[in-house]
């Protein structure tokens, strides 16, 4: 006879490990031990459920658990990995992460490596591929963005990279079994750089899944006929599945579906929130509705000077409290405001503007009447 109260927490248990997993697609013993614990008591049926509904591969052994994620879409912009101290890596803190994680596998090196020797064997693999790196200070903040990366996925230990003067003081603890597991395969097999990102053969129901649970919003002219027929024809079934393996909520409109979450915890990407450029997006999408005024459920194209206009109206009512550096630069605002947007599934970059989706008109104010005494 079946343990009913049993089988409903195991159900929970595996919902949130496999919410935990989304979040954060490494967790390890050390940094994460309650939700680690949680994953590798459930981790046969979370990784049935990740290759049967997302085609992900999870790795789970005694010390990490890895998530190795499939692209959406190949050919999407990809989304920069942030620095911890604000900003986003480019080109240059690309690479010197890169040369860090081969640093700390290069043969000979074990499971504690001198700060001095991976700075030394950093320099030395930049050289043999004739990679150019930066010098001096530039080069040590590249190499700590690239080292507090690495931390926060618990690749290596803790260290005290404040001060330059005790470089060779610093010992560092090496995960070796997780860090050959933080590309998604080896990256040496590979005929060329585009192979890392090309989309694996897949069921149109794994392809709409995936996007469900990772897009914030999912038109329906995005979808391919198969796809869209899958939305139409399994919406319940879907549903179903959406709500056990995650706790999610699936919407279908006239202009697309999504999947939210009840708790508002399983995102990466809070909106509304803090800050300039969260708040500029709120507003302007307030503004742009009562300027276009849209019809309900339709996206709607707004050109660049439309937007540089409204931009700089709302600049001058909100100067004050608004960082300094946008408010002297409005191009560099609607550039940053128009990634977020895009990143939200909120618009759809253009050449000369932006399309802004149907689901934006959801956080266009409304004005609610108080009842009379």
């Amino acid at each position: 006879m079946v343990n009913t109260g049993t089988a409903v927490q195991d159900a929970a248990g595996r919902r949130d490990g496999a919410r935990a997993l989304l979040q954060r697609p490494i967790l390890t013993a050390v940094h994460d031990p309650d939700i680690f614990d949680l994953v590798r008591r459930h981790a046969t049926a979370l990784r049935a459920m990740f290759a049967d509904q997302l085609g992900y591969t999870l790795i789970v052994e005694t010390e990490f658990a890895r998530l190795v994620k499939t692209p959406l879409d190949p050919a999407a912009p990809l989304r920069p990995l942030p620095r911890a101290t604000g900003g986003e890596f480019g080109a240059v803190g690309y690479t010197y992460l890169a040369l860090t994680a081969a640093a700390l596998l290069a043969p000979g090196q074990g499971d504690h490596i001198p700060m001095a020797v991976l700075v030394g064997q950093v320099r030395a693999d930049a050289a043999a591929q004739n990679i150019e790196i930066a010098d001096g200070l530039s080069e040590r903040r590249h190499l700590v963005a690239a080292l507090q990366a690495l931390m926060e996925w618990g690749v290596v230990g803790e260290a005290d990279l404040g001060d330059a003067r005790n470089e060779d003081e610093v010992v560092l603890t090496v995960c070796r079994s997780l860090l050959r597991h933080l590309t998604a395969f080896a990256l040496h097999d590979l005929p060329g750089p585009s192979a890392a990102i090309t989309a694996r053969p897949e069921t149109p129901r794994c392809r709409l899944y995936r996007r469900l649970v990772e897009d914030p919003f999912t038109a329906r002219d995005d979808l391919d006929p198969e796809t869209l027929d899958v939305l139409i024809r399994e919406r319940a079934e879907i549903a179903r599945r959406l709500d056990e393996d995650f706790g999610l909520v699936l919407e279908v409109r006239t202009e697309g579906a999504l999947a939210y979450d009840p708790d508002g915890n399983l995102t990466d990407l809070p909106f509304p929130g803090p800050g300039t450029v969260n708040q500029a997006a709120l507003l302007l999408i307030s503004e742009l509705s009562d300027v276009v005024d849209p019809v309900p459920g339709s996206a709607v194209r707004i050109d660049t000077t439309t937007l540089d206009n409204t931009l700089t109206g709302l600049v001058a009512t909100h100067a004050r409290s608004w960082r300094g550096e946008y408010v002297r630069d409005v191009t560099a605002l609607r550039r940053d405001v128009t990634a977020l947007l895009v990143r939200l599934g909120l618009a759809r970059a253009l050449d000369d503007g932006i399309l802004l989706a149907a689901p934006a008109a959801r956080y266009r104010p409304t004005i609610a009447e108080s009842p009379r005494p």
